[in-house]
């Protein structure tokens, strides 16, 4: 018996940290969230043919955030109309970009915000509904 126990207490033993480590692996995320606010365009706000629509956004992270993303897409379809990104890294990051409206068509609107929270993909969102006038 005690032959086996001096193999055995071994294997044991790095079994134990194998467990301890991997317990204590870090994530780099840390439970990082964001908090978006979308002043421009505002909900149910219209645009007419050829108005600049405005697109300001304050992102605001636990830690720092990896960037961000904005769409504009058609709300019957999802068909994107605007996209524009940025890879920076700070706690508070400003969105101050400007989508002109192109559109033939009375076309409902949603621009969506994205705040990349970690270097993984991980990303929150906020959106805001408007409106496109074709004249």
């Amino acid at each position: 018996m005690k032959k086996y126990l001096v193999f055995l207490l071994p294997i044991l033993g790095l079994f134990g940290l194998t467990v301890i480590s991997a317990c204590s692996k870090d994530d780099h995320n840390h439970g990082n969230d964001a908090t978006i606010t979308i002043a421009s365009p505002t909900a149910g706000q219209m645009f007419h043919s050829s108005e600049a629509v405005p697109i300001k956004a304050t992102l605001t992270g636990e830690e720092s955030l990896h960037g961000w993303k904005v769409e504009i897409r058609k709300k019957s379809d999802g068909m994107v109309l605007f996209t524009a990104d940025a890879h920076v890294h700070a706690v508070t990051l400003t969105i101050d970009e400007v989508w002109v409206n192109n559109l033939t068509e009375h076309t409902d609107l949603v621009l969506e915000v994205f705040a990349r929270i970690d270097h993984d993909g991980a990303e929150v969102s906020e959106t805001v509904n408007f409106h496109a006038h074709p004249m």
